[in-house]
């Protein structure tokens, strides 16, 4: 067997004033992308030549940008062969919005059809809070996702993808996967593949793959921030041989999605953000966590607000850390002092022009590279102690989801009474440390309320901005 494979991801979020461009992309090619994800060895047990293509993740952010979206796509399709391979195996998100283009899954298969033709199989890994369109589920063969929220799946996905593949090529099966949508917006912080009713959702999936004939049943969310008409949580089931069977599983987990529409709810407290900071300086845990939800960069948001840093200035919060605000030029001015000296620059609002800006005088407490959330580095970062309150100013878009990250930079989030983190839930590491969490309903790119996304071009009707349409 002869197999290509190749990976072209970013999360994106068309709320979002950030454009993603060419350079946010850790970038692999040839055997290089042998290292980037998790399929090598499965290949060689089968004897298989791998034919590798391109590698090339971003942060979560704004449309990529078309220009540069269209250089990687040519990259990766110039390097598939015209004829001779057996299969193709594409861990892609799902969710990447293109300018002038759409859906940048769906024109990348396109492209990779048009060389290889509809004769042999194409599988394809996505993320849980994928958006498919229908020319995704007609020109691929597979297509299986995560099964956890918060993400803890990925590497089984990956590999779920490839050996449904060989056993395509090995059967000579060309499937044709299903799709039915559910018409539901349920902000991605409240859907939680471990608590109810996704819970129940995806283990009646799971049942689902031991029937005859079934090889993958997928419960996708979608991204909600994402303003385009097949924006929304969509069912794919892959049969076999069986497409109309694939039909009707996909047509049942849509209708117990959406009558299980009321359940969805924010497990953890989920309060306005001044509110919030008083459950945090009042709760006899700590350190209390509060997401600052409206400006989540891992769902795509800019990371520069300093709404919740103003807040906590007006209302005198002390022992606590924000981590961290994005402002390039506040992080490099931290460069120009030396530790321990009196700081004073102005922070945020310059990538989103809805973010609040505020100046900010303190010690510079320490500076050096920040680990990114993805692997790798981020850039410069710098903590500048100021009355009461620890920040983290950073010269690129990052996320701190993981001990590890605050380790990268010296900061022990233990030790505070309080932290604000620019995330959603919190990630798995984070939530098994901390006693209690709190979210905030802040607004900006990642909102968590619907009626504030200024959504156009979703489908309607759509819960719950229409209720009953289908009862």
């Amino acid at each position: 067997m002869r197999i290509a494979i190749g990976s072209l991801q970013c999360e994106s979020n068309t709320l979002s004033p950030i454009p993603t461009v060419k350079a946010d992309f850790d970038y692999a090619a040839g055997e290089g992308i042998l290292k980037k994800v998790h399929v090598e060895d499965m290949l060689r047990a089968e004897g298989c030549e791998i034919v590798p293509l391109i590698y090339a993740h971003a942060l979560p952010g704004g449309s990529v940008r078309r220009e540069d979206y269209l250089d990687l796509v040519e990259d990766m399709v110039g390097r598939l062969p015209d004829s001779g391979v057996d299969g193709v195996w594409l861990y892609l998100h799902g969710a990447m919005h293109v300018e002038g283009i759409g859906s940048g899954e769906e024109y990348l298969l396109r492209r990779v059809r048009e060389k290889v033709g509809f004769g042999i199989p194409v599988s394809v890994g996505m993320d849980f809070h994928a958006n498919n369109s229908d020319g995704v589920i007609q020109l691929a063969n597979v297509i299986c996702g995560f099964r956890t929220a918060p993400h803890m799946d990925m590497v089984e996905t990956e590999r779920k993808a490839m050996r449904l593949l060989i056993r395509c090529v090995k059967d000579g099966l060309l499937p044709r996967p299903a799709v039915a949508r559910a018409p539901v917006v349920i902000p991605g912080d409240a859907v939680q593949t471990a608590l109810h009713p996704l819970r129940e959702i995806m283990a009646e999936a799971d049942e689902m793959e031991k029937e005859p004939d079934v090889l993958c049943a997928q419960v996708f969310n979608g991204q909600p921030w994402v303003d385009v008409p097949y924006m929304g949580p969509n069912m794919v089931v892959t049969c076999g041989r069986d497409r109309e069977k694939a039909r009707r599983l996909a047509e049942r987990l849509a209708k117990r999605f959406y009558d299980a529409r009321y359940d969805f709810k924010f497990e953890i407290e989920a309060l306005e953000p001044e509110e919030a900071l008083r459950a945090a300086l009042a709760a006899p845990e700590r350190p209390v966590f509060i997401s600052d939800s409206g400006d989540n960069t891992t769902a795509g948001a800019a990371g520069d607000n300093a709404y919740m840093l103003k807040l906590m200035m007006d209302l005198r919060v002390r022992d606590a850390l924000l981590a961290g605000i994005m402002d390039r030029e506040a992080t490099l001015k931290c460069y120009e002092a030396q530790i321990g000296d009196t700081v004073s620059f102005e922070v945020g609002g310059t990538l989103d022009p809805r973010s609040v800006r505020v100046p900010v005088t303190g010690k510079l407490v320490s500076r050096g590279d920040i680990l990114g959330y993805t692997g790798g580095w981020a850039g410069k970062s710098a903590v500048v102690q100021m009355d009461g309150i620890t920040l983290i100013v950073t010269e690129n878009r990052t996320a701190l989801t993981r001990r590890e990250i605050f380790d990268s930079i010296g900061v022990d989030f233990m030790k505070y009474r309080l932290v604000v983190v620019k995330l959603g839930y919190l990630f798995p590491e984070l939530a098994e440390a901390v006693p209690r969490s709190i979210l905030a309903f802040t607004l900006g790119g990642s909102t968590e309320r619907l009626e504030y996304m200024g959504h156009k071009n979703i489908s309607r009707p759509m819960y719950p901005l229409d209720d009953h349409f289908m009862d």
